[in-house]
Order: structure tokens, then sequence, then C-alpha cells
């Protein structure tokens, strides 16, 4: 075999760095459409939206739920410096834990489209544009809020999607969670501060793609 040379050892670290990051390059969500019409294949119902009470919740019991969650991304208005937004859940699982928007992926979406949403949905925010999936991870709780007295607890997959605002405007929190806050990106200062693990993996994942 050929010796490796220094240009060529430089890209293979720059190619493992992004492999071991898991980010997709910019502007892919890893959707596959084994058909021409596309339309279709992502179009959702309201019914496919709104699932009864009963059937939702056999679902979060029995089945691992795939979540889109965003890591929101602006500049600070005061300092200029990237920030992200967390939020404090309002329910179960991890009540009270300052986490990522997001939340369940309906059918016919893709994870840039569910991105959107959740953004728009969860704080009100407009001007989201979804720019890479910093990778994926694979939640276990204890609790959820649909537990019962014989079975407790949900496991849920999670797309991580960087969202970047375009635009500026007032961040309006719906009843899924209690308050808000801009943190920096910086993973370091996120684990001195006691932030959450996942959290705190996120903004490393971010961090070793950058």
């Amino acid at each position: 075999s050929e010796p490796i040379t220094t240009a060529s050892h430089n890209f293979l670290s720059c190619l493992f760095q992004h492999a071991s990051a898991g980010a997709t390059v910019e502007g892919n969500d890893l959707s596959l459409f084994y058909s021409s019409d596309i339309k279709s294949l992502t179009t959702t119902t309201e019914e496919q939206k709104l699932l009864p009470t009963e059937i939702y919740g056999k679902i979060v019991r029995d089945v691992v739920v795939c979540c889109v969650d965003c890591l929101i991304v602006r500049s600070s208005p005061i300092s200029g410096e990237k920030e992200c937004l967390l939020v404090e859940r309002n329910s179960e699982p991890i009540r009270g834990v300052w986490w990522l928007p997001g939340g369940r992926l309906f059918r016919g979406e893709t994870f840039f489209d569910a991105a959107v949403r959740k953004t728009r949905e969860e704080t009100g925010l407009s001007g989201a544009r979804p720019i890479q999936i910093l990778g994926f991870w694979n939640t276990f709780f204890p609790t959820s809020n649909w537990d019962t007295e014989e079975q407790k607890g949900t496991q849920t997959v999670q797309p991580v999607v960087l969202v970047e605002l375009t635009e500026g405007s007032e961040v309006l929190l719906d009843d899924t969670s209690e308050r808000y806050r801009w943190i920096s990106l910086d993973p370091d200062l996120a684990l001195k501060n006691e932030e959450d693990k996942y959290v705190v993996e996120v903004l490393r994942r971010l961090k070793t793609w950058l």
C-alpha cells in the first residue's frame, strides 16, 4: 500500500472527526422517497396528528416513539455571540428539566419539516431554517405522561436538528413548557453549569462538527 502523506493524513483526520460527530452535511435531512409522488408521501391527515388519547397512551407505553428535537440557534442581541434555546419541560417525562424544544414526528413529515413545525408550535419563533441533523439519541425514561398503575415509562428516539433563526421574534411558549432561557453553545460551559447531559452531548456534537 502507498504511504500516507501529510495531506492525506489531514484529510482522514478531518473525515473521521466529522464521522465521529455523526452530523449530516448541511441541507440533508436523510429523507429517501421510494416514489415520484412525493406529495402523497408527505401528506399528514388531521387524524394522524390528533390521535385519540387511549391510542396515543398505548403507543407511548408499548412502542418506541420518534421525536424531533431542535437546537435553535441565534446571535445574541446583546453580545452577538451564538446561543441556543432551552425550555423547562411542563410534563413527564423529565418534568422540570431544561431541555430542547421538540416533539413527535408525524407520519408524512421529514425531520426538517417537523423541526420547523415544532419550533413554531412550542416557541412561537418564526424564520426557522433547518441546517443539518446533528445526530440521533435513544432515550429511556422511567416515567411518562401516560403512565398507568401497571405500566410506566417510555422510550424515544430523537434526531436533533440544528435550526438557525433568520429573523428576530419574541419567544411565546405553548403549554408544554414553563420557562425558557438562552445559553452559550460551549459544551464545557454547559457541563460546568450542570445542564442536562442530553443538552451537553448535543452541544459537543455541534462543536465536533464545526
